[in-house]
């Protein structure tokens, strides 16, 4: 029978969790997500569909139906990344582990720069050309709030919905941003000034993303305005089948809000003396539609 580990269990590692896996994988809203639990779902690739726009059709002669089309796109589950940590038994036995400080934060700031950069380096001029439709040039010191009207008028030009739009910024233009609307009404931008966080702006949620992660791909990107459907994220849990026979903890946790299985897990390793966490996520990116993302890149 396999030995129950004393202290900490992965079920408060993943409570503890909770906050900063929702702040830190806020962005995924921006994508069409997958993310199969049914363990029946199987398989190294998911299928994600999303419904074409159609047309209005005039009912005044009656209800006849009309073809809808829908785009499928198949996501590969391609990467298995998570991020390790472990204790030897005499750390252990000087001081406490502060789940909070070693555990939690650099483990989901580890994988969530390995999600996001695998996404960014989609954001490129072969998915996104570099043409009027799907471009702006900027500086950061110029890019504002003007910029995101001209950025939403031209996804509507494109015939992109405008449910489900979404901005993606890296941090000298999130900045950029944040500065104008504080120059505009500063009394009625308290959150940005309290949390450095930008509002929804002309129908876009906002995020920011570092530099480190949201890099130029060669092409000098800084920012992508996105409809969900240009970009697409699946993931499905991890099989833990054994892992407690072989005396691992596991506990698998669903973000709220965003739906992405992370699996924790603890076990300790006999023969290097450890006390070992992880943290794990499976999953896949692929390339949606081009018309429904614009490219801001530094001119």
């Amino acid at each position: 029978m396999a030995n129950t580990i004393a202290g900490v269990n992965p079920a408060q590692i993943a409570q503890e969790s909770l906050p900063y896996l929702v702040e830190t994988f806020a962005p995924l809203n921006a994508f069409v997500t997958d993310f199969s639990t049914d363990v029946a779902s199987r398989g190294e690739s998911v299928t994600t569909r999303f419904p074409t726009v159609p047309t209005a059709q005039d009912l005044t002669s009656g209800y006849s139906s009309t073809d809808v089309s829908m785009t499928a796109k198949t996501v590969t589950l391609n990467t298995f990344y998570g991020f390790v940590y472990g204790f030897l038994d005499d750390e252990r036995s000087k001081s406490a582990i502060n789940l909070m400080d070693l555990f939690i934060g650099p483990a989901i700031e580890a994988v969530q720069k390995k999600v996001f950069g695998d996404i960014w380096n989609l954001v490129n001029d072969t998915n996104f050309p570099a043409a009027a439709a799907t471009e702006l040039a900027s500086t950061a010191a110029n890019f504002d709030r003007d910029d995101m009207a001209d950025l939403a008028a031209q996804l509507t030009a494109n015939g992109v919905p405008k449910l489900g739009r979404s901005a993606l910024l890296n941090e000298s233009y999130y900045a950029a941003l944040a500065k104008d609307l504080n120059a505009a009404d500063t009394a009625g931008q308290t959150e940005t000034l309290t949390e450095h966080r930008v509002p929804r702006i002309h129908g876009f949620d906002t995020y920011e993303v570092s530099s480190g992660v949201a890099d130029g791909n060669s092409v000098n990107v800084t920012g992508l305005v996105t409809h969900r459907a240009s970009l697409l994220f699946a993931g499905r849990l991890v099989d833990s089948e054994g892992a407690a026979e072989a005396g691992v903890q596991v506990e698998n946790v669903t973000v709220p809000g965003i739906g992405i299985p992370v699996q924790f897990r603890k076990w300790y390793d006999p023969d290097s003396g450890q006390l070992k966490c992880s943290m794990g996520l499976l999953y896949g990116v692929t390339f949606g539609l081009s018309n429904y993302g614009i490219k801001i890149v530094s001119s």
